[in-house]
């Protein structure tokens, strides 16, 4: 299992913002967060336990989640850079073609038709929260000012 701790920085409906600082487990892909700061990253998660801005919370991933985000990640595209190669292999057999050039061709072009499935695909798994970590306990609660 996975834990993190993070703070929320916003609420969204029933979705909170949390922002999280970024561990070795996650490899610093920079795939939750383009661009920004490299050693935080913003994850928006079901706000289960009514977390509000400010209140620090603990956040799990189970285990299995995290290998088959793995495997999605980095597998598939290594299947479909594989399966690539073979086809313009026999393809540059087939036809008379360097079969090498057509082999490394069609598997650059497997791997990043793969990457754009997958990316595709983003909306859908995170509308199904299966790759989503979530809120298991708020460490504080912010206090409000008094008004």
């Amino acid at each position: 299992m996975m834990t993190e701790f993070g703070e929320i920085v916003e609420i969204k409906k029933d979705q909170a913002v949390v922002k999280v600082r970024r561990s070795s487990a996650c490899g610093k892909c920079g795939a939750c967060s383009f661009g920004t700061n490299p050693e935080e990253m913003l994850l928006t998660v079901p706000n289960a336990l009514q977390g509000d801005i400010g209140d620090l919370v603990e956040l799990e991933l189970e285990s299995t989640q995290v290998l088959k985000a793995s495997a999605i990640t980095y597998l598939f595209p290594l299947f479909s850079l594989i399966l690539g190669v073979a086809i313009g292999y026999l393809l540059g057999d087939k036809f008379d073609y360097n079969k090498e050039l057509i082999g490394a061709f069609i598997g650059l072009l497997f791997t990043a038709l793969s990457f754009l499935g997958i990316r595709a695909m983003e909306p859908r798994f995170r509308k199904g929260h299966q790759f989503s970590p979530r809120m298991v306990q708020l460490i504080k609660k912010h206090k409000k000012a008094k008004e």
